[in-house]
């Protein structure tokens, strides 16, 4: 039979391991953000030189490069994102499994000692009576 310490310790160990789950799933959160920040500003970067139309860049063909340039980068950005985006995927499902399981942990310990407490209450009962009926 497990005792309510034992639950404890396996509730304080489910605990920790989802705490783990949630900061992997904290770092892959920030690096969705940097990879959307860099994104959004590459494409800042491309608008204002479309909008500054330096007419010395098009004589040399700079702007066409500069475009081409902004054109991978955002492909290898996207990319990287997309990679991101598919694991995280993965570890929503692993945060949620991770708390289920702090949550079962929770109740099989407060099981356990309201259980506890119930076979105290009838020991000190049964002692009670026995002393009682023996007196």
């Amino acid at each position: 039979m497990t005792t309510p310490d034992q639950f404890r310790q396996i509730e304080q160990l489910v605990d920790i391991q989802y705490r783990q789950q949630q900061k992997s799933f904290q770092r892959l959160l920030a690096e969705e953000g940097r990879l959307r920040a860099a994104l959004r500003q590459l494409d800042e970067h491309l608008k204002e030189s479309r909008e500054s139309g330096d007419v010395s860049q098009r004589a040399i063909g700079a702007d066409v490069v500069w475009q081409a340039w902004v054109g991978r980068k955002k492909q290898e950005l996207n990319m990287q994102l997309a990679q991101v985006l598919a694991i995280k995927e993965h570890h929503i499902a692993q945060v949620r499994r991770a708390y289920g399981k702090v949550l079962a942990a929770q109740e099989l310990h407060r099981q356990s000692k309201t259980i506890q407490k119930q076979k105290t209450a009838q020991t000190l009962l049964d002692r009670a009576v026995n002393s009682s009926l023996f007196s």
